[in-house]
């Protein structure tokens, strides 16, 4: 039978896909007819040809049961195609740990198209116990030719984190702009990210908001979110609320999580567009079905004021226990104030003041003014107006009108302070600036 010699130029499939050529220089029967004789070899290219359809009617099960048997014998290239069937499900279940065998074996041979799926197993811990420092070596050796992009940007992010490599934000950044220059996604948003804060580079928002127009244009979801908080901020780009509104309705729309929880802050506050609280409220419940934590907070904010929705402080105090999963400052205290009224819990004030003051430790000055309150009262603690002035102190420092007037009934009444009239018509006075009523009445009291 005459031998042909034919490259098998083949389409892209799973993670890495077939984009590499292999040259075999015999025909499908022939290679047929040396499997029957036991040649491993034989089976190992009649393998790939089943693998990839090429001459032959693509059967991925007979590609795999073909590459197995041939990889016995050691050879890397049964051993690279077997394990790339086992890693992404071709022939055979998913396998990682089958994969890495393989793979490895590959590698021990100088397998080139190995390294990259090693750097990415190690890194993932895929099959192996992650290891950055490993998964790093074989993506040094995946990006020789830098052809390979999902390793150029894996390699970017060990050098942006400093696992398994010294951080170097600069070669991060250029290894975020190789892979970004070969159209990766997420490569592309971290260089506008390098760009906006500094990264890596010369800070140049106005460069992250080009960067960010670009990508957005093109109809990524998350180009289209940073870019609208870059118009809600005014940073690198004149602020614009409605703008802003605009980028996270798109942004929205086509999935992205932060980007519906901050449309739904939009509609509830009417930022850039018209109030709507059932607008909101819609939003606000497609980004807690992703578990987003602000929007549990915000959904939770809905039920208790009935905005969008009936009011239903149990459902309002579930949403709230929800987003403290991470401790989140402004849900911590939402909860303390429904033990404080038993809205949708039990009263119970001891438990309060425990929320209250992890809220107020994280710098959250409503919850620093509150807790302020419960040792004014011995609410929940023992009364000690010496710690209620030091949070409020706190709280004033971040200008909230509430810990003004309550500092300012400290100095008028002498709790915790030498009494002060000068210093209470001061705080007054600021409180007053900020919009607080009450604080006009008490003003009026020490002049």
């Amino acid at each position: 039978m005459k031998k042909l010699a034919f490259i098998l130029v083949l389409l892209s499939i799973g993670v890495y896909g077939f984009a590499q050529q292999e040259n075999i220089s015999e025909d499908i029967e022939t290679l047929k007819e040396m499997v029957k004789q036991g040649s491993q070899d034989a089976m190992g290219k009649l393998g790939y040809c089943y693998l990839t359809g090429t001459n032959i009617e693509k059967n991925e099960k007979e590609a795999f049961k073909l590459l197995n048997n041939a990889s016995k014998s050691g050879d890397a290239f049964s051993n690279f195609y077997v394990g790339k069937c086992h890693y992404e499900g071709i022939g055979t279940p998913k396998k990682y740990s089958k994969a890495f065998d393989h793979m490895s074996v590959a590698a021990q041979q100088n397998y080139e198209q190995t390294y990259k799926y090693l750097g990415r197993m190690y890194y993932f811990g895929e099959g192996v116990t992650k290891n950055k420092k490993e998964a790093v070596k074989w993506l040094k050796k995946a990006i020789e030719d830098e052809k390979d992009v999902e390793s150029l940007y894996l390699l970017a992010t060990c050098y942006d984190t400093g696992e398994g490599i010294l951080k170097n934000e600069a070669k991060s950044l250029e290894y975020f702009e190789k892979a970004a220059e070969k159209g990766h996604a997420q490569a592309r948003i971290e260089q506008a990210n390098a760009y906006r804060i500094g990264k890596g580079v010369a800070q140049n928002t106005a460069k992250a908001v080009e960067l960010y127009t670009l990508i957005a244009n093109e109809g990524d979801k998350d180009a289209a979110y940073f870019l609208a908080t870059c118009y809600e901020t005014g940073d690198g780009v004149g602020q614009s609320y409605n703008s802003a509104f605009q980028w996270y309705l798109k942004a929205a729309e086509k999935g992205n999580i932060p980007a519906q929880n901050k449309l739904g802050e939009c509609y509830y506050k009417g930022i850039g567009t018209t109030q709507n609280y059932d607008e909101a409220f819609s939003w606000f419940s497609k980004a807690a079905d992703a578990a987003n934590l602000e929007a549990y907070n915000n959904l939770g904010n809905c039920y208790y004021n009935g905005h969008g929705t009936t009011r239903d402080y149990k459902k309002a105090f579930a949403n709230y226990v929800k987003a403290s999963k991470n401790e989140m400052p402004e849900a911590l205290y939402n909860q303390a104030v429904c033990y404080s009224k038993g809205q949708g819990t039990k009263l119970d004030m001891r438990t309060s003041a425990q929320l209250l003051f992890k809220a107020a430790q994280a710098e959250y000055a409503p919850a620093q003014n509150l807790l302020a309150t419960y040792y004014i009262n011995g609410t929940g603690v023992d009364r000690d107006y010496k710690k209620a002035i030091i949070w409020l102190e706190f709280a004033t420092n971040q200008g909230n009108a509430d810990a003004f007037y309550n500092l300012g009934n400290c100095y008028a009444r002498g709790l915790g302070v030498q009494k002060d009239k000068n210093k209470a018509s001061e705080l007054y006075s600021r409180a007053v600036e900020l919009g607080h009523e009450d604080a006009k009445k008490e003003l009026k009291k020490v002049q």
